[in-house]
């Protein structure tokens, strides 16, 4: 299929609401991931939901090489964790939750029965008390407007429920702000990866992997890896797009509108997980822009990580790297650049369509 941009875009508008939107917090990524088989199951050969929720679609190719992309359905949310006498519910943090994003943000709990909306707030919410420092995450509490313990529970609200955070979807000229478009917005990207290659033959053998659990360990792709045990693997998630007011040139990440990001290097410092990109998939991916004359943006960061951090190390090593998707805001309300997710897309489909199967093991 040529990349067709009126119609890629029409299908990001299409979905990206219900995707964003989906409660999905690790571990509890089955909104998402019924979301996602219904929208794959007729471009592919096969799919599974493996044993820690991975969603695996197949498309058969040349038998040749065993490809793996993957894009992560989880996002980073609360989990609640004690229902006071007087109906005030207490929480801990799924993932990389900060307490500056959480003063009167609307919440929605869910239940075994539904789902409930609330208010997550600080015990000095502004007044008639303030606060002159950010507070530790203990001090927010859930309010879904009720008198006291007995009707939190009556509404099937009980301790270990999880919680996500609401946040609308709007198009912002060229930019999509919303909830979870890390990696939701890489999800999009991934199954329109399916639709652009769906008609091809000579590919790889392509596994694209919607993995559970990355927020908290990239624990999903840890699994799907050593199960599927790929050739080489992409990881697709966003980069830091940190080109905002007070950031100096020398800080700065990645930035929107400037295309796509390879990665080169990411790292989390203190429990040292991360990747170093294979040089040969750095090579060709890079390679890969320049043949279709794609402006991309190189990635050395220590501030994050994704899936390729745990794929990379599974069945005696993975040849790893990952496209990324510049996002400002992450884990709050995030925004990313429509531009940039379309060149994205591109380049994934012109990477797989064009595999240098010799080149890359």
């Amino acid at each position: 299929m040529e990349f067709n941009r009126e119609q890629v875009l029409a299908r990001l508008k299409g979905r990206m609401k219900s995707l964003s939107e989906a409660h999905g917090i690790s571990g509890y990524e089955n909104d998402v991931s019924n979301l996602i088989i219904d929208l794959l199951k007729d471009k592919i050969d096969t799919y599974e939901v493996d044993r820690l929720g991975n969603v695996i679609a197949f498309k058969k190719g040349n038998g040749k090489h065993k490809l793996m992309v993957t894009a992560h359905m989880d996002e980073i949310g609360l989990m609640i964790r004690r229902i006071d006498d007087n109906g005030f519910i207490w929480v801990d943090s799924i993932g990389g939750v900060r307490p500056q994003n959480l003063f009167s943000r609307p919440v929605t709990i869910k239940t075994e029965s539904g789902y409930i909306k609330g208010i997550i707030n600080h015990i000095c919410p502004g007044r008639p008390e303030g606060i002159s420092k950010v507070p530790s995450l203990d001090e927010f509490f859930i309010d879904v407007g009720v008198k006291n313990k007995d009707e939190v529970e009556q509404l099937g609200i009980e301790i270990g429920n999880p919680v996500i955070f609401e946040y609308e979807v709007r198009y912002l000229n060229n930019k999509i702000t919303g909830k979870a478009l890390d990696d939701r917005l890489c999800v999009f990207m991934l199954l329109e990866l399916l639709e652009q290659v769906q008609d091809d033959k000579e590919l790889p053998d392509l596994y694209a992997v919607f993995t559970t659990q990355e927020e908290v360990g990239c624990r999903g792709a840890k699994v799907a890896a050593h199960n599927i045990k790929p050739d080489a693997a992409i990881a697709l998630d966003v980069s830091l797009a940190n080109d905002h007011p007070a950031t100096p040139d020398r800080k700065v990440i990645t930035e929107m509108d400037k295309g796509p990001v390879i990665k080169v290097m990411d790292l989390i410092k203190g429990p040292m997980i991360g990747l170093i990109s294979s040089q040969k998939l750095l090579k060709a991916l890079k390679k890969q822009a320049k043949d279709i004359d794609l402006d991309y943006q190189l990635e050395v960061c220590t501030n994050l990580s994704t899936d390729a951090a745990s794929i990379h190390l599974e069945n005696g090593g993975v040849p790893s790297g990952a496209i990324s998707v510049p996002c400002r805001y992450v884990h709050a309300y995030e925004m990313a650049s429509i531009d940039d997710t379309l060149e994205g897309i591109k380049l994934l489909s012109e990477f797989v369509r064009n595999y240098p199967t010799d080149s890359i093991v």
